[in-house]
């Protein structure tokens, strides 16, 4: 090194061009290499960040197919919310309750033999066991004599009398309900209901709005549970409630909309004494509060990401353990989960450069292998001078619902 400096004084030294071409190389080797680095580093950062969004979506979707497995696919909801409410579509024209007309879409397959009134049997008119004496049955009067031939019949088939089976299933009914969606012998929804295999407990799962930013929002995957309650020991569940934990309804709304059950669900006091909450859909465009509390879906994905697009493809259209004399609905129920998450808005900053979306996609067997009883057995006797109990509970919707016959 010395005889090189020797030698360079020797000659005369260098110019300042060289100490200029030799600092602005240098000064470009630097800044390359800075470059690189700040550049393994932010992919380093995004991979990391990428590969935990992509762990925390494989837990959740292991989640959701636990209660998959542990249950089965909750037709009598999908019934309600998308025939009976029309509003199968989150955004939709009409504002669903949750938890409710349970046992309308079991009524389906049953034919109420003949009216002791000896007018026309229709579905879902004159559905349970009429009592032949005494004919006007007063509260609290036990029925005497049962009038045999008024037995509902388990018949296995949706009373659809039309060319097309798919034109009345649990996702659509007269053109209501999710009928767009329908390919084949599936359906996609973006909503996912669950049933428990005691037939006690409810999840939905759908997209939860957890912030509004200029030009968009941020969503996350919400969840509720709702727990039933048969309070008239018939072994089918009489209302369904949220769990504790969740910020559901409870006002006097929740009254005019719980009055088909009026022999059960007395008054506003009767509401409040057994802590009975409802969800509504509308809760899914409220942005979350930052806590469970304050939310009736609470987000179940993490705050980081946001859920660019869940789908949901159920199959069969029917429940196979109901509509077992429908050939088409043959087959355990599954459900193909398509989840596509990105970064959440909050978290884009700090990760500058294009963040790729990232999808995931698992089909799950439904774990229930027999028939969960929503329609009330048939000893319950109805007076048949008046409505039974499924037109009571149709009529809480007036001209929004359609009583469909048999033709």
């Amino acid at each position: 090194m010395l005889k090189n400096l020797k030698q360079i004084f020797k000659n005369g030294g260098v110019t300042l061009v060289e100490v200029l071409v030799a600092t602005s190389l240098f000064a470009v080797s630097v800044v390359v290499a800075g470059d690189i680095l700040i550049s393994d580093v932010q992919l380093e950062k995004k991979t990391s960040l990428q590969n935990a969004l992509a762990s925390e979506m494989r837990i959740i979707l292991q989640q959701i197919s636990a209660e998959i497995q542990n249950g089965t696919i909750d037709y009598d909801e999908y019934y309600s919310v998308c025939v009976l409410q029309n509003s199968c579509e989150i955004g939709g024209l009409n504002t669903a309750l949750y938890g409710f007309y349970n046992g309308v879409y079991g009524s389906r397959f049953y034919d109420p033999g003949k009216s002791l009134d000896g007018l026309a049997t229709n579905n879902p008119d004159d559905l349970g066991a009429e009592c032949s004496f005494p004919q006007d049955l007063q509260d609290g009067e036990e029925c005497e004599v049962v009038y045999n031939l008024s037995v509902d019949l388990n018949t296995g088939q949706n009373p659809f009398a039309g060319p097309d089976p798919d034109k009345a299933s649990a996702f659509c009914e007269n053109n209501r309900g999710a009928c767009t969606q329908i390919d084949g012998g599936s359906v996609t929804v973006d909503q996912l209901f669950i049933l428990d295999k005691t037939g006690t407990k409810k999840t939905m799962i759908a997209k939860k709005k957890i912030r509004d930013f200029t030009g968009g929002k941020d969503y996350a995957l919400g969840r509720v549970v709702m727990n039933g309650k048969d309070y008239d020991q018939n072994g089918i569940m009489d209302v369904f409630s949220c769990v504790d934990g969740y910020n559901c309804y409870n006002n006097s709304a929740v009254i005019a909309f719980l009055s088909p059950y009026k022999t059960i669900v007395k008054d506003q006091d009767f509401v409040t004494a057994n802590k009975i909450t409802i969800p509504w859909t509308t809760d899914l465009e409220t942005a979350f509060e930052g806590q469970a509390g304050t939310a009736t879906f609470v987000p179940i994905t993490p705050l980081f990401a946001t859920i660019k697009d869940i789908k949901f493809i159920i199959h069969p259209l029917e429940d196979p353990y109901k509509a077992y004399a429908e050939p088409n609905m043959k087959g355990q129920p599954s459900v193909t989960i398509m989840l596509t998450v990105g970064l959440a808005s909050t978290s884009l900053d700090k990760y500058p450069g294009i963040f790729p979306d990232i999808t995931l996609q698992t089909t799950v067997a439904a774990g229930v292998t027999s028939k969960i009883d929503s329609y009330p057995p048939i000893v319950e006797i109805k007076n048949y001078q008046n409505d039974n109990w499924l037109l009571d509970m149709l009529s809480s919707w007036p001209g929004q619902l359609i009583l469909n016959e048999v033709e």
